[in-house]
């Protein structure tokens, strides 16, 4: 009887995100990615249009179903299909165009 390989899931990791000396709260990656979204300003990050996954831009105004989107309220959605070290990368790219102060690190569970 052949064995599957099964490819072992990593650890569960989370960011933690310090945005103008105030922390970012969120239990997952994501949902702390989503709301330094909304700290920044969904609307700035839009302006810049230079930020997509995987060809999508990251905000957009109205919900995808070919990748994971968060909702921004009122102001649409973003697009949320990265890796914990993506969003990162991310979020760091985008504090830097927009002259922000921010601080991401990855924290292991």
């Amino acid at each position: 009887m052949e064995q599957e390989s099964k490819r072992k899931k990593s650890p569960a990791k989370n960011l933690k995100v310090i945005i103008k000396g105030k922390a970012v709260e969120g239990n997952k990656a994501t949902d702390v990615f989503v709301n330094a979204i909304k700290i920044i300003g969904p609307a700035k990050i839009a302006e810049l249009n230079k930020y997509t996954v995987d060809g999508l831009p990251l905000i957009v105004s109205k919900r995808d179903n070919r990748k994971q989107m968060n909702s921004l309220g009122k102001q649409g959605y973003v697009c949320t299909h990265l890796s914990t070290s993506g969003k990162k990368s991310l979020l760091e790219r985008i504090a830097q165009s927009l002259n922000i102060n921010i601080k991401v690190v990855i924290m292991e569970h």
